[in-house]
């Protein structure tokens, strides 16, 4: 890092950063007005010294790691087993977990040959809950392994095979570096592997329009990550801190420092696309009914919200997104923690409904926090309402009593029935005021019913095709109105 940027740094600190799906590595981290920056530097991984005790495992060599089919018939079952320690090597396994990981004592890894191994009674992914007649089901991971260390020769283990937690250390076997929460094996060790040359470089994240997310890393529960997209979605990085507060420290900071950048943003599409009126731009998360959640970019125009897969860098990309809301025809209807869904009720969401040409669309998108929640909410319906006084009038195509002619819609004039001669208005039908409307509905296939009292009663439009779209704007047009009259906050 050079003495300017080391200058301007922001933040810095210790954090992990995971390489693998059960390695992490030790990182100075780095953030400056513009960059993220994570530096393994050197030691981030250091070689323990050699060993020249031939016979000694090494932790984390698959050849020296006893992984024995585990029997159905344990799983979730207390067994009580008599382990015989040796002289060299003591008990010959590693454990993980511990009560400040809100996690059981796990036996993560047995060594082939050495004193559990011989047992042949016990796995990887036992809960050790006693040790001599010690209780380890609140024990720290520090107390676990001190208990473990006191015992004499003959040790008796009360342990209870937890499937689910067995999974996550099914790649335990590969080389690499032990999670903090590891103790280090009973057994000597000959050395373990260094970090490939492209893990020891500095990697950096630019703040421009990045998205930082709260991360959940089962089994352990502490929400203590997160993890840094970039604006391409090209580089990221999954970081892990000691505590949740350390955790929200940095995704605060990290947020801020984007939202700052934010301004210089707008300016660069404004000068891609100079008619475009860019009000709000962020990562919103896609809540989608089959298949994963899928993180896009959303912009708030003018008249519409666009959705893009990355930041656009270019007049063509911000003129492509991969899907387009008008304002006009949407309406949100749902902003809060999602109490009904499938989804945790702490996750925090809105929800969209548009009338389109096939029928009614909706769309619920994810955000990480409460302020974004409140943010996008406000200036959606601020969005429909402005949408509706800019556009101020459209019409359509329809049939009325077996005769064409076209609907107009205008936010002051009302509802319009009229011919059109060379796009030249001929003949009007019929005319009535917004307030005059009492009723309207329709049959989500073709028909629409406007009912303005009177003599007419009823009037029945054939829209030719479905009619979602054009209710949704007579909605959007009656609440703008009613927002002039400072009836809503």
């Amino acid at each position: 890092m050079n003495m300017a940027a080391a200058m301007k740094a922001q933040k810095t600190g210790l954090l992990e950063l995971r390489v693998t799906v059960d390695r992490w590595i030790r990182v100075l981290a780095t953030l400056t007005e513009d960059t993220l920056t994570v530096n393994p530097g050197e030691g981030a991984e250091e070689p323990t010294k050699p060993n020249p005790n031939p016979s000694g495992a090494i932790n984390g060599d698959p050849p020296n790691l006893s992984s024995s089919p585990v029997p159905e018939t344990i799983t979730n079952v207390k067994r009580t087993v008599r382990v015989t320690k040796q002289d060299v090597g003591g008990l010959g396994i590693s454990i993980k977990g511990g009560k400040e990981n809100k996690m059981p004592i796990l036996i993560s890894k047995i060594f082939k040959g050495l004193a559990a191994d011989q047992t042949e009674a016990l796995y990887v992914g036992d809960a050790i809950l006693s040790v001599n007649g010690y209780d380890l089901r609140e024990a720290t991971h520090d107390e676990a392994v001190q208990a473990l260390k006191k015992t004499g020769k003959e040790v008796i283990l009360e342990v209870k095979y937890i499937k689910e937690m067995s999974a996550f250390f099914k790649s335990s076997g590969s080389p690499g570096a032990t999670l903090p929460w590891d103790s280090p094996p009973s057994t000597p060790q000959r050395g373990t592997e260094v970090l490939p040359a492209e893990l020891k470089e500095p990697r950096s994240i630019p703040l421009k329009m990045c998205q930082v997310s709260r991360k959940q890393c089962p089994p352990d529960t502490e929400n203590r990550y997160f993890e840094v997209n970039s604006s391409n979605r090209k580089n990221s990085v999954f970081l892990r801190a000691k505590d949740p507060a350390m955790a929200q420290s940095w995704y605060n900071a990290i947020q801020a420092g984007a939202a700052n950048l934010l301004p210089r943003v707008k300016e660069e599409l404004k000068s891609m696309q100079p008619g475009i009126e860019v009000r709000h731009l962020g990562w919103i998360t896609e809540q989608v009914a089959q298949g994963p959640e899928k993180p896009v970019l959303a912009m708030l125009t003018d008249k519409d919200l666009l959705l893009y897969p990355s930041l656009p860098e270019s007049k063509d990309s911000i003129s492509s997104p991969t899907k387009s809301h008008p304002l006009i025809t949407t309406r949100l209807v749902h902003s809060g923690p999602g109490k009904t869904s499938p989804l945790l009720d702490s996750e925090l969401s809105f929800g969209l409904r548009s009338g389109t040409k096939q029928g009614v669309e909706t769309h619920v998108f994810r955000v990480d926090s409460a302020k974004e929640l409140s943010t996008w909410t406000h200036l959606l319906v601020e969005g429909c309402h402005n949408a509706a006084e800019l556009i101020k009038e459209v019409t359509t195509a329809c049939s009325w009593n077996g005769k064409e002619c076209t609907l107009g819609v205008h936010i002051d004039e009302g509802f319009t029935l009229f011919t059109e001669e060379m796009g030249v208005r001929k003949s009007i039908l019929l005319q009535q005021p917004f307030e005059r409307l009492r009723m309207s509905s329709d049959d989500g296939v073709r028909m629409m019913f406007l009912d303005f009292g009177g003599p007419e009663a009823e009037i029945q439009l054939d829209l030719h095709c479905c009619p979602k779209t054009i209710v949704f704007i007579i909605h959007s047009f009656l609440s703008a109105k009613v927002k002039r009259l400072g009836l809503l906050a």
